[in-house]
């Protein structure tokens, strides 16, 4: 028996998916089909992968309409001195309402089982493990690929491109496509990741070719289709696809698919893991523990999608984290707030639905791991501060919590390393949740890392920040509520590092 080893991917696959897209509506006319207990994982993925095949055809057929849609529609401007005839913006509506359901399928195909690439635990076999991650990646190639060939036929028409970049309310498509398409496919983060997944290819090769002699048409379709992709080969791993692909001829050629022998468990190097200890020491409960007046308050005020900031000064822990706020959590919502948004249909809020419904709310990143606690058990705090995204779209904010959410289950980052994602930090759950803000990180030593503090900085009360203080309790009490003086904001300010005079000379800068 045969052992293979793979390091555990240094991002998990699609990371920057999430951001490829940030306004994707979540609907779709081909709506994902998630397990369920009455499903086997061989039929669900079966099903996943025939899904995602044909989004594959849907993507091409699209492809080819366009070099001759491009090529009449350029005519037609020169003939026109510049001026788009209606025809043709209503060609583009109409083809641009497909590209954004086929492009919403595929995200949320390619964020489905991104899990599969760091989970460690033994209720996922190998054989599932590798169509999940086969799934996901035939998703996230084709969502690279249309992104591309878009690139390649609009950026030389200002006014098509245009076009592309105005929203389509009536069928759902917000602005900017063509823009955040492009922008986040050509992401260094994106490329990491896709190498990453590749990775995982090359280093389980046997596995993967005994699985696939064994696998359902369609998810062998799919190992074809990522084998043979012009989007992976850009990435790399051309020498480790046709190994496999030739073990799979072998196999076949044999007829022993159903006899293969087995070979060993996929396996993850972990991470060293140390102070466990430390989160265990506290001399004292908090002072906003069991104040229900405050919990009110603060339940009145929390919306999905904010950013909680916490200090517990009586924890060992606390001792160890530069600078004044200690911890950094997500608070997903309720049911009913979740269903106001349209965030409630969403697949990994329907994952974790009975836990939310039980009042388990907030998502954070502990020393066990990324877990669901409730707001009240959150609350063994002294200060806390609830900052929120203001800036963004509904549409982003319910894309913010399904990216929290695809953390769910991660290991603990000992590292503190933003640029390794398989396991999490508390405040880099915030990081990855929110690629939109752009948070400043620090190198100590070979790492890179961001800590509540950074986070608390972009809330500064400056008008260009992307985040605003909502709420700020400082040793047991009410320090700031929106809409209250300023008293309560330079105290936060003071706390995080933030001088009045560095504040005022941002402002003077930004009036220039």
């Amino acid at each position: 028996m045969k052992t293979l080893t793979s390091r555990v991917l240094s991002t998990a696959v699609f990371l920057a998916l999430e951001t490829m897209f940030p306004a994707l509506a979540f609907s779709s006319d081909e709506p994902v089909k998630t397990a369920s207990p009455e499903r086997d994982a061989h039929a669900t993925h079966q099903a996943e992968a025939e899904q995602v095949i044909a989004l594959i055809a849907r993507s091409k057929a699209l492809q080819e309409k366009i070099p001759r849609f491009v090529d009449e529609a350029s005519q037609a401007i020169e003939a026109h001195k510049g001026a788009l005839p209606a025809s043709f913006s209503v060609r583009i509506a109409r083809e641009i309402t497909e590209a954004n359901a086929i492009r919403t399928s595929l995200f949320q195909y390619a964020l489905l089982h991104r899990n599969a690439l760091y989970r460690v635990d033994d209720r996922l076999g190998d054989d599932e493990r590798i169509d999940s991650i086969l799934i996901s990646m035939s998703a996230a190639l084709t969502l690279f690929d249309n992104a591309q060939f878009m690139q390649k036929n609009f950026s030389g028409d200002h006014v098509l491109r245009s076009k592309l970049n105005e929203a389509y309310p009536e069928s759902g498509v917000g602005k900017n496509f063509y823009e955040d398409s492009l922008l986040r496919a050509n992401s260094l983060t994106y490329r990491t990741s896709m190498t990453d997944a590749i990775r995982f290819f090359q280093n389980n090769q046997e596995a993967i070719a005994q699985h696939m002699g064994k696998a359902d048409k369609s998810l062998r379709t799919l190992y074809e289709f990522v084998a043979n992709s012009p989007a992976r080969k850009k990435f790399g791993g051309d020498d480790a696809f046709q190994k496999i692909t030739d073990q799979l001829g072998i196999l076949l050629q044999r007829s022993v698919v159903d006899s293969v022998q087995q070979v060993g468990k996929l396996k993850f190097l972990t991470s060293q893991i140390v102070g466990n200890t430390l989160g265990m020491v506290r001399w004292r409960d908090g002072k906003l523990k069991n104040d229900r007046d405050f919990y009110a308050m603060l339940s009145e005020t929390l919306q999905p999608g904010d950013i909680l900031l916490e200090k517990t000064p009586f924890a060992l822990t606390d001792k160890t984290i530069p600078g004044h706020f200690g911890h950094a959590a997500i608070y997903i919502g309720t049911t009913e707030q979740l269903r106001a948004i349209g965030a409630l249909d969403l697949p990994l809020i329907q994952k974790h639905l009975e836990q939310i419904r039980s009042g388990h709310v907030v998502l954070e990143a502990l020393r066990g791991g990324v877990v669901l606690n409730t707001l009240e058990h959150f609350m063994n705090i002294d200060d806390i501060a609830v900052l929120r995204a203001y800036r963004l779209t509904q549409d982003s904010i319910r894309d913010s919590i399904d990216l929290a959410l695809s953390n769910f289950g991660k290991r603990y980052d000992f590292n503190f390393d933003v640029n390794t994602t398989e396991t999490i930090v508390c405040s880099e759950l915030v990081y990855v949740a929110y690629p939109q803000v752009d948070f400043v990180t620090k190198q100590v030593f070979t790492s890179f890392t961001i800590s509540p503090d950074d986070i608390a900085k972009r809330a500064a009360g400056n008008p260009s920040d992307p985040l605003e203080l909502t709420l700020f309790a400082h040793d047991g009490r009410l320090a700031y509520r929106k809409g209250d003086d300023a008293a309560g904001v330079a105290l936060y300010r003071k706390l995080v590092g933030l001088k009045d005079e560095q504040r005022q000379a941002r402002l003077a800068d930004e009036n220039r």
